[in-house]
């Protein structure tokens, strides 16, 4: 484990000198991506001048879910999204075969290898929008949510990794595997709404099939006070689950790739 924290802190140093390289650039993508975010916030505040709440959810219970999603579109940046979005191009141009034969497993490097720095800005818009979101809650009960909030946020991120890593692997199978990055932003992009506004098989398909209920609307209630046993449990097994399923995916996906020297 040590030895991957320290790879990753080297991927992270590599990729932030190359982005600050060029700092009026890295300066104007945070900008453009706090923008980006605070538009929803524009979008939340149009819907609840028409209506009270949604499917139980106040304007300030929204405000929280959307500041939780972009910290998950953040943290997504920041470890896996973009090395897993290259990995069609690193199959056809034959670089994948560099990252097989060294002493990682190359899961880890593909997925940690390109970092968006930029993207951090988002979690920043994020914690702000969070915190405005809370202002009328009490401030020690909510502290004590915190714990709880913190492990469904990472349950979430490994069940929204687990998606992505899984469907990007259709890239061993098609040269068009590039396409598959749009189905990532679809399905995290639902992720943005509370889950409880669907019912009968939508529900049931998002909670036990792809359960995008863990993303951000589990982290949402672990932090508003509103989290049961059975979603802390759920959103763990979740992560587990899911975890080993795109595993199978990936190792299953590796015996059926033929290297580009071959």
């Amino acid at each position: 484990m040590k030895k991957y924290i320290k790879l990753y802190l080297t991927f992270l140093r590599i990729n932030a000198m190359k982005r600050l390289s060029y700092r009026a650039n890295f300066i104007l993508g945070a900008i453009l991506v706090s923008f980006e975010s605070v538009t929803v916030i524009l979008g939340i505040k149009i819907i609840f001048n028409h209506v009270g709440n949604i499917a139980g959810w106040s304007f300030e219970d929204m405000l929280v879910l959307a500041g939780i999603f972009m910290i998950t579109h953040a943290l997504a940046w920041l470890f896996y999204k973009g090395g897993i979005n290259d990995l069609d191009k690193i199959i056809n141009n034959g670089n994948l075969d560099w990252h097989l034969i060294r002493p990682v497993d190359p899961q880890f490097i593909i997925s940690t290898q390109r970092i968006d720095l930029e993207d951090a800005a988002r979690s920043l818009v994020g914690i702000f929008i969070i915190i405005y979101g809370l202002r009328n809650s009490e401030l020690f009960t909510t502290l004590s949510y915190i714990p709880f909030f913190f492990i469904t946020l990472i349950a979430g991120t490994i069940v929204l990794y687990s998606f992505t890593l899984a469907v990007k692997t259709i890239s061993f199978k098609s040269i068009q595997g590039w396409s598959t990055n749009s189905i990532f932003w679809r399905f995290h992009n639902l992720a943005q709404f509370p889950t409880d506004i669907y019912s009968g098989f939508i529900k049931t398909l998002y909670t036990f099939i792809f359960p995008l209920i863990f993303i951000a609307t589990v982290p949402s209630k672990a932090l508003t006070g509103r989290l049961t046993s059975q979603l802390l449990i759920g959103s763990i097994v979740a992560a587990i689950v899911s975890f080993i399923i795109s595993r199978l995916i990936w190792k299953y996906a590796l015996r059926s790739y033929s290297s580009a020297s071959s």
